[in-house]
């Protein structure tokens, strides 16, 4: 049974972070490690983690002494991790007590480097929208993940076997993630998505990612400069992505609430 090290970046989520550690405990896939990357929090965020690490020798802490950014930290927690498979939670995130299992034979059945999932969105209080699933192409190129932007970063796993190089650009506090699976199929690689909900997203009002102007306008800034699409084809998937986003919350695609319940710790 091949290791799975789960890269979680920490800042100021004392309130949120136990449920995470909990769902990733919950795993019916067990061989794993959870390195946990403190970015200099201000809260109780590590006394929170070190409950968790006191009695589970596979959670693993380790702090910087002053705030670098999400991506820095992810980085960092990378270069201690052990596993073949590097999968990555934020923290206040909640993964289904499937996600390994179900994700590892996905990408062994598909020969994939690169996998991500569908999911769903949590409110802050820990309720489950019954609409605004997110749903995943089995295999998406370039072009479609900027029309689409489906890849949830809670929901990523990488094959390090096949996939040696793994670093978050550092020097902006946005799209650091897409800004590396863009590196990724710019090379001609591939991401499998398994359309199965194994993630949900807390949505929370102080979010960088709620910040919708800004990320509209880096999202503009990224496709623009998309140097291996046309000027034609850049319009076309931004347009495409603009749209998407503004119905991204609308909710077409409805939650199975006993799914939900079933696979979930959902606090």
């Amino acid at each position: 049974m091949d290791k799975v090290s789960i890269i979680l970046p920490l800042y100021n989520c004392e309130k949120y972070v136990r449920h995470t550690i909990e769902s990733v405990q919950r795993q019916d896939y067990q061989n794993w490690e959870l390195i946990v990357m403190d970015d200099a929090s201000t809260d109780k965020s590590l006394d929170e983690v070190y409950k968790y690490a006191e009695k589970d020798p596979r959670i693993k802490v380790y702090s910087s002494v002053y705030n670098r950014g999400v991506a820095a930290s992810r980085n960092a927690a990378i270069k201690f991790a052990t596993g073949k498979y590097l999968a990555f939670v934020d923290a206040d995130d909640l993964w289904a007590k499937n996600k390994l299992s179900s994700q590892i034979f996905f990408m062994k059945k598909h020969h994939a480097g690169l996998s991500h999932t569908s999911f769903a969105y949590l409110t802050e209080d820990g309720h489950v929208r019954d609409r605004g699933q997110i749903r995943v192409d089995e295999c998406i190129d370039i072009k479609r993940y900027m029309k689409t932007s489906q890849i949830g970063m809670s929901t990523v796993m990488i094959d390090r076997d096949q996939i040696k190089y793994v670093h978050f650009p550092e020097d902006r506090k946005l799209c650091e993630d897409a800004r590396l699976w863009m590196k990724y199929l710019r090379e001609g690689k591939k991401f499998y998505g398994l359309d199965k909900t194994l993630l949900l997203y807390r949505v929370r009002p102080n979010q960088l990612s709620r910040r919708k102007d800004k990320m509209a306008w880096a999202a503009f800034k990224r496709y623009m400069g998309e140097k291996s699409l046309s000027w034609a084809e850049r319009i076309g998937c931004y347009a495409a992505y603009a749209k998407n986003a503004l119905r991204k919350y609308e909710g077409k695609s409805s939650v199975d609430m006993s799914y939900i319940k079933d696979q979930f710790n959902c606090r």
